[in-house]
């Protein structure tokens, strides 16, 4: 009994985990770049803004800085955006800017 439980847990794991990997390139399969603009399903959304290497704990960080542009009314989307940077440059730290009026900030 104890066996089958394990198995049907070691299967619903993996079923977990391929679905969302999917559903995470078919994404980011959305995302096209052109020079310094991203966009999403041919809209502009972000522009890069600047590379910056850092030092942290002795170690040299790379870092891309893009600003977010239009109105963000879904914070899925950042993430996605940010993913897909990430991916874009492997092993280098994404931050996205959102202007105060282009976004959903309440003070």
């Amino acid at each position: 009994m104890k066996n089958s439980i394990l198995i049907a847990l070691f299967f619903v794991t993996v079923g977990c985990t391929v679905s969302f990997a999917s559903r995470k390139e078919k994404r980011n399969n959305n995302f096209t770049i052109d020079k310094q603009s991203v966009y999403l399903d041919g809209k502009l959304v972000a522009l890069y803004q600047a590379k910056t290497y850092s030092l942290a704990g002795g170690e040299l960080v790379e870092e891309y800085n893009l600003q977010y542009v239009g109105l963000l009314t879904n914070k899925q989307l950042i993430g996605d955006l940010i993913d897909f940077i990430s991916e874009r440059h492997q092993g280098a730290e994404v931050e996205i800017e959102i202007n105060p009026e282009n976004g959903q900030f309440t003070l």
